[in-house]
């Protein structure tokens, strides 16, 4: 479910009406999509083995890593300004297998090139997502 402040809920609950607000992100789990790289020290280009993101054609790559148990799986997405912030579901559970397992997310229907930043929101702690680079 998408929540959007519209122009009369934002007069009644005094919040501000914007584009951002206007724009509704949708996401899809897409296993087939390539871990994220990032570039180390040195130069080298290595996989990325925690949560990022990075701007594809028109959509934007969102990696979350977790254990498998229970997983990571989004709850919404909404846009700050240029950041684009992920909810991460809470689990049923605190308690995670000590694993790592990166999901991919294609995240679209945004304005994908005034994204600058993306924040992940995991049981209420807010981290800023590491961008990716080409592999």
């Amino acid at each position: 479910m998408t929540t959007a402040c519209t122009a009369v809920a934002a007069t009644a609950l005094g919040c501000s009406a914007s584009d951002d607000a206007k724009a509704t992100w949708t996401w899809t789990q897409d296993d087939d999509l390539p871990v994220l790289c990032m570039q180390v020290s040195g130069g080298a280009i290595v996989a990325m083995p925690g949560s990022g993101w990075k701007p594809q054609d028109g959509w934007i790559q969102v990696q979350l890593s977790g254990g498998s148990i229970p997983g990571k799986e989004i709850e919404s997405i909404t846009q700050e300004g240029s950041t684009l912030v992920v909810q991460l579901k809470k689990p049923a559970s605190d308690i995670e297998t000590m694993d790592l397992r990166l999901t991919e997310y294609r995240v679209e229907g945004g304005d994908v090139s005034s994204i600058e930043s993306v924040d992940i929101i995991d049981k209420g702690e807010r981290h800023e997502a590491q961008l990716g680079v080409d592999g």
